[in-house]
């Protein structure tokens, strides 16, 4: 079952996808999750469905990617962690954390110690006892909550390069779904999508186009957010 944090990601990449193609796409979820992809799409008086898949530089299993899933559980620790610094402060603060994120009280103490020792657009790298290194920023009050902190070693990494090859099994993966999905559209079209803001997308297409010969009407390669490659169509 695909989570509601999935389903806002494949509507933003199917937006950006639209933005980056020059369309005019009106994008909603389908009516059910069993024989429908996972959006439909409609442009003028053409409508078709978009199947969705991040893919990972990393090794996948069938769970996914571990990296990726890691990643995920680091995003929801930063965002809790920033939940619980402004149910105890209001002063705004850009974070960056390297290192170990158990430490949540332990983070905390350091960030309101910081506040009450600092001012607007006062920055300091602490590193705690238990091995956490935190990049904070007193941004102005102004700026109101701000919440966007990071994990910073999820967002470092190497670029692997990659091609066709390397998009087929994903492609292969997929095409098992489009007969089910035929029973109410006929055009379906599959994007992937590799997010470079995480360590896990980095990755970058050598040729110029997807070359799959496949049951897709269409095949999108997004590199998020605006580089994309198509199959021969």
């Amino acid at each position: 079952m695909t989570t509601d944090i999935q389903k806002e990601r494949e509507m933003v990449y199917a937006s950006q996808l639209s933005k980056a193609l020059g369309c005019d796409w009106i994008i909603d979820f389908p009516p059910d999750e069993l024989e429908w992809p996972d959006l439909v799409i409609r442009e003028s008086d053409c409508q078709f469905g978009l199947e969705v898949r991040e893919i990972t530089k990393d090794k996948e299993t069938k769970k996914g990617s571990k990296r990726r899933a890691d990643e995920s559980r680091n995003n929801k620790m930063i965002q809790k962690l920033a939940d619980s610094y402004y149910q105890q402060a209001n002063i705004p603060l850009k974070v960056g954390i390297l290192g170990n994120i158990d430490n949540a009280l332990e983070i905390l103490e350091a960030l309101m110690k910081f506040i009450g020792d600092s001012e607007d657009w006062d920055n300091l790298r602490i590193e705690t006892e238990n091995g956490s290194i935190i990049y904070a920023t007193h941004l102005p009050e102004e700026i109101g909550i701000y919440k966007r902190w990071e994990y910073v070693d999820d967002r470092v990494g190497w670029v692997r390069q990659i091609d066709s090859e390397f998009l087929t099994s994903f492609v292969t993966e997929k095409e098992k779904k489009i007969r089910k999905y035929n029973k109410h559209l006929n055009d379906i079209r599959l994007l992937l999508v590799a997010d470079p803001t995480f360590s896990s997308g980095q990755l970058t297409f050598t040729g110029d186009k997807i070359d799959i010969e496949s049951e897709f009407s269409e095949i999108y390669f997004l590199v998020y957010p605006n580089e994309v490659h198509r199959a021969n169509s």
